[in-house]
């Protein structure tokens, strides 16, 4: 297994949770055929999705994902409670994941901008492709971190969601675990990055802003997306 072929999975399963109206339906077929061909498991589980009629239907998918959505694609949503007070919201769990997540967004150059909020499924997996096609950018261990920390650790309650409301995107779960495990393999023995402050149960960031990269994907411009 090689990296370009874990991108391209990576890219697939970020592109199959846009809303089918607004899929690249070009290049999921790219990616599709270099995931049947290297990442068979994956695939696999992909076709599946892909066979159910949910899985093009936009109606299935703003009423599941949009439109006050039971399973929102923001991974904070599943993994943290929300603060009771207004005045908890900056010291709460969440915050401090979605600001880890920007500092390494922008340590290996990926700007969000405004478009969407750092934990969105789609742009989490969006930019372990683009992270990893960058990975010499990662001399701290921060996608390690991001893989067993955040996206995995945010697939089990996420599943939960999809099943008690029967959703198809739940087959989707173990494609990306799949995908996950086998970039972890890629990444070898590398130590997780761990922040500075961690005992004190908040995030240093640092680190990150030290060594921050010049852009390399701008979110306002997703023309320039491979």
């Amino acid at each position: 297994m090689n990296k370009r072929d874990i991108s391209a999975a990576y890219r697939l399963l970020a592109e199959l949770f846009v809303n089918p109206s607004q899929r690249d339906n070009a290049s999921l077929s790219i990616w599709l055929e270099q995931t049947k061909s290297n990442m068979v498991d994956v695939a696999e589980q992909v076709d599946r999705f892909m066979k159910s009629d949910g899985a093009i239907s936009s109606h299935e998918y703003v009423s599941t994902l949009e439109l006050s959505p039971p399973c929102p694609l923001y991974l904070g949503a599943h993994m943290f409670e929300e603060p009771s007070t207004c005045s908890g919201i900056s010291t709460s769990p969440r915050n401090a994941f979605m600001l880890e997540l920007s500092g390494m967004y922008e340590h290996f150059g990926f700007d969000l901008g405004s478009v969407e909020m750092p934990d969105y499924l789609p742009v989490m997996l969006e930019f372990m492709a683009l992270s990893l096609e960058n990975e010499h950018r990662d001399k701290l261990g921060l996608r390690r971190r991001l893989i067993e920390k955040y996206l995995l650790a945010g697939m089990a309650p996420l599943a939960r969601g999809f099943a008690k409301f029967e959703s198809i995107y739940g087959l989707l779960i173990p494609a990306i675990e799949l995908v996950a495990a086998e970039d972890l393999q890629l990444i070898g023995d590398v130590p997780m990055w761990q922040p500075n402050d961690q005992e004190k149960g908040t995030v240093s960031l640092e680190v990150l802003s030290t060594q921050k990269a010049e852009p390399v994907l701008d979110m306002h411009e997703p023309e320039v997306r491979p």
